[in-house]
């Protein structure tokens, strides 16, 4: 999987994130085209904040992000060849996972981790799903588990007897 050593190889209770690429290749191709026509602008014209914009797009393309589900929490590695970043998301701190199916990853499921105002989403298999939620649930007995489609089938339902109640109370205002 990666050639660096991550803080959860020794874990073998940790569930390991699947990785979806979400860029095109050709459009990848394009970032680095684009980024090297910057630095040449950057170089050769006046406009030297183009290097800044072009150094700033290759680290975003060379980044590579980890991340595991394990006894500590929600476990986040990212390596961006200038410096590494690890960051834990504490089980006791994470408030919901919310899972979702996406037709374009038939043997993925996205889960959602929210922890106060902030979601972050990842790939896991199928078959890991239940075991990420066993794991937050023996860590942390208040979190709360979601189903993505229920709750956009009941916000469809909330919006259309909104609407019926909002003509309702239009009709009403004009009598």
């Amino acid at each position: 999987m990666s050639d660096i050593k991550l803080p959860w190889d020794d874990d073998s209770e940790a569930i390991k994130y699947v990785y979806v690429n979400p860029r095109k290749k050709f459009s990848e191709k394009y970032a680095y085209i684009i980024t090297s026509i910057l630095i040449l602008l950057g170089i050769f014209t006046k406009y030297r904040l183009t290097v800044v914009l072009a150094a700033l797009l290759l680290l975003s393309l060379l980044t590579k992000r980890y991340v595991a589900a394990s006894a500590k929490g929600l476990e986040m590695y990212t390596d961006m060849k200038i410096t590494k970043t690890y960051n834990i998301w504490d089980w006791s701190e994470i408030e919901a996972i919310t899972y979702e199916k996406k037709h374009e990853q038939p043997n993925l499921i996205l889960l959602y981790f929210t922890k106060g105002d902030v979601t972050k989403r990842f790939f896991f298999s199928e078959e890991d799903k239940e075991r990420v939620f066993e794991l937050a649930r023996k860590h942390n007995k208040k979190i709360k588990i979601y189903d993505a489609w229920e709750y956009k089938q009941n916000l469809k339902k909330f919006k259309k007897e909104m609407k019926i109640s909002n003509r309702i109370s239009r009709k009403n205002k004009k009598k």
